[in-house]
């Protein structure tokens, strides 16, 4: 065997990815132990509340060990696997894993003996080692901060309310209890799950729903945590949404006049998204409130543009959706957001983004006019206060005033919805907005070649 000066073992660590998130699952490995890896090569997939990505391997060699299987949740710094020349042992120094919860697995499937309401009243009162209170699939979050500082004050996790979004405990949820301990909950929580169970029934191993049978099969972590995401932030939010009508002939003239130029300059396509994008952060620039978030009953203003612009990932990718960030958006100009976008929207795809990629946005578009939709009614995506929907766009014949006289002229036409929470912005507020939205695109000016 080689020696360790020359040939040492490297130890792979779970990498930071992105602040405030202190875990990840572990999706797959994307090597076998025993396979050779080159560095900076995929290594392992894992998942977010945030973001799913690929990890690249930190060395050359063969994958010696692993100690996290799929499905694992795996602590941020936790070491996962070694990698070294082929049959090295692994130093006694490196064979401590150092996330406690590095092998343990999730999602498990229930028994198919017991209904599903069955198994869900059996997981309540659960805990773990981590301070969480498990309540069927959901979890009542806090920070590793605040599990330490419970644990130094001696704190039961499950007896404290937890205020931050999605019931997440906080350091000042902490110092409330400590002063009033007996205004918060039970020892023994009530509150309903996230995700509401139905009331299912097994005989002899087939589940049914209401005498349909019916097949089980476990949401993808993304898909879970999108489903808990909306289903907070229509609780959080009263949403209200206006929409509008719009004429793009100007924009439908400008990329007609410039998209074959573009395209061979570029190397990629000029749509009308990032067209979309830059005209929703003129109308921020005037309207900022929709730019805000809502902190109990403070208003949060922001001094950056950040877009989110929610990308379909497809089945190849495993389906499911995420929203990468354009950060920074008005100091950028038109080509700019082309390429901003255009890249975060390849990376999203293949999951190579990275998690503070996903993190900051200020403002979301959605766009499902590109699969035909004419008009939609987004949800916000907490923290945010409003979200943009596109429909598509259609040729259809308009009344039109020119020289004092009606005219009947076909022109591209489409909806753009805005989606807003009441709690910051009144209906006013929002039609000035998408108003403001409507007047750029059709007093369109700017070209993307310049």
């Amino acid at each position: 065997m080689s020696s360790p000066d020359t040939d040492p073992v490297t130890e792979v660590i779970l990498p930071s990815m992105g602040e405030g998130i202190a875990e990840a699952t572990l999706v797959k490995w994307l090597k076998k132990t025993g396979d050779t890896v080159s560095k900076d090569e995929p290594l392992l997939e894992v998942s977010t509340d945030k973001v799913d990505t690929e990890i690249p391997s930190p060395a050359t060699g063969t994958l010696l060990k692993t100690v996290a299987l799929a499905g694992a949740t795996v602590e941020i710094n936790a070491t996962i696997a070694w990698i070294g020349p082929q049959g090295a042992d692994i130093p006694a120094s490196l064979t401590k894993v150092t996330g406690a919860s590095a092998s343990k697995k999730i999602g498990q499937n229930r028994s198919t003996s017991t209904s599903n309401s069955d198994a869900h009243s059996q997981n309540l009162g659960r805990s773990n080692q981590s301070g969480f209170f498990h309540e069927g699939s959901t979890t009542t979050r806090s920070s590793p901060l605040v599990r330490k500082m419970a644990s130094d004050l001696g704190i039961d996790l499950r007896r404290v309310q937890g205020n931050g979004l999605a019931g997440r405990i906080t350091k000042d949820d902490l110092l409330t209890w400590q002063n009033n301990p007996t205004a918060h909950v039970d020892a023994t929580p009530s509150v309903a799950p996230l995700l509401a169970r139905l009331p299912t029934a097994t005989k002899s191993g087939i589940e049914s729903l209401e005498g349909v049978i019916v097949r089980r099969e476990k949401m993808t972590k993304m898909r879970r945590l999108i489903a808990e995401h909306m289903v907070e932030s229509t609780r959080v939010s009263p949403h209200v949404t206006t929409t509008f009508e719009i004429d793009l002939h100007q924009v439908v003239a400008m990329r007609e006049k410039h998209k074959q130029a573009f395209a061979a300059r570029e190397g990629f396509n000029l749509t009308f998204t990032p067209i979309l994008i830059h005209a929703a952060v003129e109308a921020i620039k005037k309207f900022p409130i929709v730019n805000v978030s809502v902190d109990g009953d403070d208003i949060l203003w922001k001094d950056s543009i950040n877009i989110g612009c929610a990308v379909a990932l497809g089945d190849e990718a495993g389906g499911g959706l995420l929203v990468p960030v354009i950060k920074s958006a008005e100091t950028k100009s038109l080509v700019e957001i082309c390429r901003a976008l255009q890249d975060l929207a390849a990376r999203a795809r293949s999951k190579k983004l990275k998690p503070d990629e996903v993190m900051g946005g200020t403002f979301s578009v959605t766009n499902p006019g590109g699969w035909g939709s004419i008009t939609s009614i987004p949800i916000i995506n907490q923290p945010q206060v409003a979200m943009l929907g596109i429909g598509a766009i259609v040729k259809r014949p308009v009344v039109i005033v020119q020289e004092k006289k009606e005219q009947i002229i076909i022109r591209p036409m489409m909806m753009a919805s805005l989606t807003f929470d009441h709690r910051v912005i009144d209906g006013e507020g929002g039609a000035k907005w998408l108003a403001e939205f409507k007047r750029v695109l059709e007093n369109w000016t700017v070209e993307p070649l310049s």
